[in-house]
Formats: C-alpha cells, structure tokens, sequence
C-alpha cells in the first residue's frame, strides 16, 4: 500500500511511549503510531468501543463488558437478527452497548467477520472429549 509522507512532531512523552510500544512489540515506530492513530479514529467514530491484546492480536471490544464485538455479532448472525433478541441473548448489556457494536460492525464488516469465521474454525479443531 502506498503511503503519504507528513513530518509530525511529538511530544517528548508521547515519543517515548510509542518508543516504548515499538519496541516491546518489535515493530517500527511507524507502524505503531499508525496502528495507534487508527484506533483513536475508529474510537472516535464508535463511542463505545475499545481496543485491547488478545492472543490472536488487537481487537475491538464493547466496553464495560469484556466482550469482543464479534462475539456478539456472531449470535446476531445466528439468528437474533431482531434486536429483542440480541438484547434478551446479552440482557446485561445496554442498548448504548449493543449499538457501538451494530455500528463498529456496519464500518469494519470484514474484520469482524473474519474474527468470527477464525473463532468458528477454532471452534471446530478443538477435540471433543
């Protein structure tokens, strides 16, 4: 992918937290703050939504809840298309919660989708005892 080049100047702090990132991460300090920037857009598009480390990598959660986007997209892709029911399935989330993850979904359809289709495959290998 082509990329534009900007100089950017960061606060001395801030640059040695990236720093910091990259580093325990083994990544460029580019990459990073890419992946960084991104984030902060994509928070910013979906109140309610975050980011945290799982094994498989980063991925979008509802906060307040622990729960990835894609596991409660998922169920809504298994029949609880209807919002009752998706509320009923998840009664301890909000109807604020359950609307950052519908509207992360509708931006980043593939992500998710994929994240489903990885956890569903894994689903699959592991042995039944």
């Amino acid at each position: 992918m082509a990329t534009d080049i900007k100089t950017l100047r960061f606060r001395s702090e801030l640059r040695s937290e990236i720093d910091r990132i990259a580093k325990r991460s083994r990544r460029s300090f580019s990459e990073v703050t890419q992946d960084l920037l991104e984030e902060a857009i994509r928070m910013r598009k979906c109140p309610g939504i975050y980011f945290h480390d799982e094994p498989a990598g980063r991925e979008a959660k509802i906060a307040g809840s622990g729960l990835g986007v894609w596991e409660v997209i998922s169920i809504q892709q298994t029949g609880s298309k209807n919002a009752k029911k998706l509320k009923k399935h998840f009664h301890w989330l909000s109807d604020a919660q359950l609307k950052a993850a519908l509207i992360y979904y509708h931006a980043w359809p593939h992500e998710i989708d994929d994240l489903i289709d990885d956890n569903r495959s894994a689903a699959r290998e592991v042995p039944k005892a």
